[in-house]
């Protein structure tokens, strides 16, 4: 007996189970003690999970939570309230701080076909050894291309 696969069905399941694969990469990417002083304490202090919270400039674009995952080798993880799937994308260290950069998908909310795509641009820098702040922009485009967008928006990152 052979069973019909329903590509739709695997795709959506595939969302909610790529972050759980892509955190599996962070076995050895847990925080130590190091100088802050040198790149490798800089570096130790982002990686891992987060909780974050993002707030836009925009008035009428609401508040989204979220987890982010930093893995050594410059992957980028993440997902909001507001994209509800797997955003993708890197990260590098700066001389204030650290930036992050991801694209996420966008889809229709009536019958979920693929309307285009958001790019995020954040800097930030850390408030504690536990927590870091970022801003920057988020640019919507639709599935030619054409920039829809561009949002300005705050991160704040609380490691769990």
């Amino acid at each position: 007996m052979r069973t019909e696969l329903n590509r739709r069905s695997l795709l959506s399941r595939g969302g909610t189970l790529a972050p759980l694969v892509g955190l599996g990469l962070l076995g050895g990417a847990t925080a130590a003690t190091a100088d802050s002083s040198t790149k490798e304490g800089r570096l130790i202090p982002l990686l891992g999970t987060w909780a974050v919270q993002v707030t836009f400039q925009s008035p009428n674009i609401p508040s989204e939570a979220g987890l982010f995952a930093f893995v050594a080798d410059g992957i980028f993880f993440g997902t909001t309230t507001g994209a509800g799937h797997l955003s993708l994308g890197s990260w590098h260290l700066t001389s204030g701080g650290f930036q992050y950069a991801f694209r996420h998908f966008m889809y229709a909310d009536d019958d979920g076909r693929w309307v285009g795509e958001v790019r995020v641009q954040q800097n930030g820098k850390f408030t504690s050894a536990n927590s870091w702040e970022a801003s920057g922009t988020g640019t919507a485009f639709d599935t030619q291309g054409n920039q829809l967008q561009v949002v300005q928006s705050a991160t704040a990152g609380t490691r769990y």
